[in-house]
């Protein structure tokens, strides 16, 4: 009954999680403070029947703030959700958002697919906002090992962007989860969108920002975090890019710049030496790299393979995340 009246009171309007959290210290139940407060809640109580049966049809479980699966460090922010939809598997013991504008380049698209990657094949979380551009490419790096939430703007049986559909079911095949406050069937809608940042930076122990323009709305998400008392990374670009104005104004702003992706690791202390998964068909050029960095004539020479066959394989480690590319010489991660 209680979750009933928490669903019910999520579709109250000018109700939220202060009222409802009231309720329950002062009355020791939803059900007894609506009671004595003569509170009127017979349609959302028809509403959250039906959305629990609808949530139940289709593998949604629903989190009341006051319920066992609700995260933790989500009840430490401002305004807490007071319901939270989860689509999935929600794992957030150490996570971390990584962040950026839809609109980015090829280095942004690339640094958060291998920084998702690199954080999700050790165990952390990798927590995004599911948009274009930066968001997309960080949980697709992270789909490998499964370590990723994406938090929606719209109902968690709404995927927004349209295009990204395909992403949404494989975060959820392969172990991750879709989130959202909003109930079942939500459209997104612009002011959705800084209530969903909250919950990104809330679930997370610390942001990254991998690109954004000058006025982005990552910073939302990042003065969530600062609000929140969370650490702050940002990758540093090139002062002539459009797309690392912004990351280049938080580094000044006193943002830690990621210059390495070791300075992830030391945030949550995770030490290195683990083995590294590679493909078969990548595990001589893999090898050499590994030993010491070279470029593309030696690397035909040692193998035996043309000039075009050594491109392709590098281009897929560097793809994987395997790899880094330095003034035409390549080293292994």
């Amino acid at each position: 009954m209680e979750k009933l009246i928490a669903v019910a009171l999520n579709f109250k309007k000018g109700v939220g999680y202060a009222f409802a959290k009231r309720l329950l210290e002062r009355y020791g139940s939803l059900e007894e403070g609506i009671r004595e407060e003569g509170l009127e809640l017979s349609e959302e109580l028809k509403l959250a029947e039906s959305e629990l049966k609808k949530a139940e049809r289709l593998g949604v479980e629903v989190f009341p703030f006051f319920s066992e699966g609700y995260p933790e460090k989500l009840r430490l922010i401002q305004q807490p959700p007071l319901v939270l939809y989860v689509l999935g598997n929600l794992k957030v013991d150490r996570a971390a958002a990584v962040i950026g504008s839809r609109k980015c380049s090829s280095y942004g698209r690339r640094i958060a697919y291998r920084l998702g990657k690199f954080l999700a094949d050790r165990g952390v979380t990798v927590v995004s906002g599911l948009a274009l551009g930066i968001d997309a490419k960080a949980h697709e790096g992270a789909l490998n090992s499964g370590n990723t939430v994406a938090v929606l703007g719209s109902g968690v049986d709404v995927v927004y962007p349209y295009s990204n559909r395909s992403l949404a079911a494989r975060i959820v095949e392969r172990g991750g989860a879709l989130v959202s406050e909003f109930p079942l069937g939500t459209q997104p809608k612009r002011e959705h969108f800084p209530r969903r940042n909250r919950i990104i930076a809330g679930l997370s122990d610390c942001v990254v920002v991998v690109e954004a323009m000058e006025k982005s709305g990552t910073f939302v998400t990042v003065n969530y975090a600062l609000d929140q008392g969370k650490d702050v990374f940002a990758v540093p670009g090139n002062i002539d890019s459009p797309f690392s104005r912004g990351t280049n104004s938080l580094i000044k702003d006193g943002a830690y710049p990621l210059t390495d992706f070791s300075d992830i690791a030391d945030f949550f202390s995770i030490r290195e030496g683990k083995e590294v998964e590679v493909p078969k068909g990548l595990r001589e050029i893999y090898k050499l790299l590994s030993e010491r960095p070279m470029g593309v004539d030696e690397i035909v020479e040692k193998t035996g393979l043309s000039v075009s066959e050594v491109s392709s394989l590098l281009i897929e480690l560097e793809v994987l995340g395997l790899l880094i590319r330095e003034n035409g010489v390549y080293r292994a991660c």
